[in-house]
């Protein structure tokens, strides 16, 4: 349920008032909206004593902090208004973003490449528990995480497909990266960021266990980690 809006009345003297039966100068007030407010701000001058510039200056001052005061308070209204509602936030690869949520969705169909260049269709991937994990060489989760895959991959390779999808890397650079860690499962290459749009993902490194039909079952966001592997697989490829 919306909580009641309330106003909260900014009011602030323009001029000072002046003794001795002169009149009050008049106001200027600055309404806003906001939740849960009820309470009457005013911000007086100060009886200024001096030269009209002082006075000016002065009222200047006033009318500047009225107005960071009106920022704030809308700003402030504008949040707690913004939390009563969800916002679907999207990106395309490359950007600052996030991921979109493939779990549920068919494997994209898109041809990737390998080292040597050559085609290959992600159809050709299916029809096996596939473990697929977005990666480059430089991205420092990446390089913790690979370790997990590598000994994922001997563990459970005679029943599981692994590959790599190398997102930004030459072949001779990701060629060095897998020997690092002796991994001897497949590496492609989504140099045109085809696959990586299809399925949403935006950054690295990304994990996704894919069924023998093509659906993606599970996404792993993030850093994996050797237990957060074995729970997944367990989950969704049970032996």
């Amino acid at each position: 349920m919306t909580s009641p809006r309330r106003t909260l009345r900014v009011v602030v003297n323009t001029r000072p008032e002046v003794g001795n039966g002169a009149k009050s100068a008049p106001k200027v007030s600055v309404t806003v909206s906001c939740n849960g407010c009820d309470t009457l701000k005013t911000l007086p001058n100060e009886v200024v004593v001096g030269s009209l510039a002082l006075v000016r200056a002065r009222s200047s001052l006033l009318i500047t902090v009225a107005a960071v005061l009106l920022i704030s308070v809308a700003g402030g209204w504008w949040w707690s208004r913004s939390t009563d509602e969800t916002y679907e936030l999207d990106a395309t690869a490359g950007s600052i973003a996030l991921n979109k949520i493939a779990e549920g969705s068919v494997f994209a169909t898109v041809d990737l490449q390998t080292a040597t260049g050559a085609r290959v269709s992600t159809d050709t991937l299916i029809g096996r528990p596939l473990i697929v994990n977005f990666w480059f060489s430089t991205c420092e989760p990446c390089r913790r995480e690979f370790p997990v895959l590598v000994d994922a991959h001997e563990l459970h390779g005679e029943r599981i497909r692994f590959i790599g999808v190398n997102l930004s890397d030459s072949a001779e650079v990701a060629a060095a990266f897998t020997a690092q860690f002796d991994a001897t499962f497949e590496t492609f290459f989504d140099r045109d960021g085809r696959l990586t749009s299809a399925l949403g993902v935006a950054t690295a490194p990304v994990t996704m266990l894919v069924d023998e039909g093509g659906v993606v079952r599970r996404q792993l966001t993030g850093e994996i980690t050797a237990a957060s592997l074995a729970t997944a697989i367990r989950e969704v490829f049970p032996s």
